[in-house]
């Protein structure tokens, strides 16, 4: 089994957004918009497929509606 650094270097970003000052400063419903361009983003550059995309999306929704209470 090969690993693919930029795939694992791209979802270390979306997991790093969860400590980024930057990030945690905006509304919940622009850390909404953040998570779901990065999905779309890593998806475009080939290094998520499908199923990983919508993973991330749901992710997205998720802690969208739990940030909102």
């Amino acid at each position: 089994m090969a690993i693919n650094i930029e795939q694992v270097t791209a979802m270390e970003a979306w997991f790093a957004l969860r400590n980024d000052p930057a990030f945690i400063s905006v509304t919940p419903e622009e850390r909404y918009e953040t998570r779901l361009a990065l999905a779309d983003d890593l998806k475009q550059q080939g290094l998520i497929d499908d199923n990983e995309w919508r993973e991330l999306t749901e992710e997205a929704v998720a802690a969208y509606a739990d940030e909102l209470g």
